[in-house]
């Protein structure tokens, strides 16, 4: 294959994978409107244990699709790093391989939130007062985990819509930049507990991720078609 018919290759996957990666958000953003308050906190109490027990097949399906969100967001990221013609400058370099990294931490925070904190919220149902409230004191997860599963592809997404300015068109532009930073103040969101900038980050997601699905997904299609 020549080096046209890779880049083609690669900008189809590309297109595929932010339909995928659209998709995915979609519902993982209508997953955490639905979450109760204790849930989307992240911090363990015995309201969160109750709620889980409702809640508990609509958060492992989010984790899941968290994960498999994260995957394909890795083959944009691949997608998007062969659009210059010429090499990128090492920064673009150092910040596409740090997303990548978030990402993959991203898929492992995922998967053992899917996989241990319903094992925690059934012991927890079975154990006596004393050892709930070791549980509750070590929590059932580490929001500060998000820095780089959601800080480090956020910062990426930033530096990349800048970079491509000039390429992309200004709305594309747009859509990049606030989900970069829709990513960080997630992150911030859920360090300091801000239940309300959560929930209003996930409804904007509602309208933001199928816009920038459409924008970024037809401009690699249309580089795969070229």
């Amino acid at each position: 294959m020549n080096q046209e018919g890779f880049n083609r290759s690669v900008f189809k996957m590309g297109a595929q994978c932010v339909l995928i990666t659209g998709c995915c958000y979609l519902v993982i953003a209508g997953c955490a409107l639905l979450s109760p308050k204790p849930i989307a906190s992240y911090v363990a109490s015995e309201d969160y244990f109750v709620d889980f027990e409702s809640y508990k097949h609509y958060f492992v399906v989010l984790k899941y699709l968290m994960c498999l969100a994260n995957a394909s967001m890795v083959g944009v990221v691949i997608s998007l790093y062969h659009i210059k013609k010429h090499p990128p400058g090492g920064w673009f370099i150092l910040f596409t391989l740090l997303s990548i990294i978030g990402l993959g931490i991203g898929m492992l925070q995922s998967v053992l939130d899917a996989t241990q904190i319903p094992h925690l919220a059934l012991q927890y149902e079975k154990a006596p007062p004393i050892i709930r409230h070791v549980m509750i004191a070590f929590g059932v997860a580490d929001p500060a985990i998000y820095i780089l599963s959601l800080g480090l592809p956020g910062i990426w997404l930033i530096f990349l819509n800048y970079l491509h300015r000039k390429e992309f068109s200004p709305f594309l532009v747009f859509l990049g930049v606030l989900w970069g930073l829709g990513n960080i103040v997630t992150v911030i969101a859920h360090l300091f507990i801000i239940l309300w900038l959560i929930y209003f980050i996930a409804g904007s997601a509602l309208i933001g991720v199928p816009l920038w699905t459409i924008f970024q997904g037809r401009y690699l299609w249309k580089l795969y078609k070229k």
